[in-house]
């Protein structure tokens, strides 16, 4: 008679255990078919995006290339006129230091002249 009891409180038990998961199970079905509805429409739209990446990726690249190119121009240019301005530039800064030179020798020499 135990055992029989047992039993029952058992089937009662596992009766409100399957009657209370029926909505968690419900709800996981209906997430599983929305969880399928979003992986076919990515695999529907994946190639376009794919497609519209490698534009993007070749557009950069592209961009990259001429900003590259313009820099070096940029690069060769500051160069060729670093290399015009530096004689000219130190043949008058020589010029310059040779003329004040010059003067303080004139100058000291001036000075012992009327001492």
């Amino acid at each position: 008679m135990v055992w029989e009891i047992a039993l029952v409180i058992l089937l009662l038990v596992l009766t409100v255990l399957v009657i209370l998961l029926i909505p968690t199970v419900v709800q996981f079905f209906r997430t599983l078919q929305k969880f399928s509805k979003t992986l076919d429409e990515l695999n529907r739209d994946l190639p376009q995006i794919m497609d519209n990446l490698e534009e993007i990726t070749n557009h950069t690249s592209r961009a990259t290339r001429r900003i590259n190119h313009a820099v070096g121009d940029v690069v060769e240019i500051q160069q060729k006129i670093s290399d015009e301005l530096k004689e000219p530039a130190l043949d008058a800064i020589a010029t310059l230091a040779g003329l004040f030179k010059g003067l303080q020798t004139f100058v000291t020499y001036f000075i012992k002249k009327r001492k």
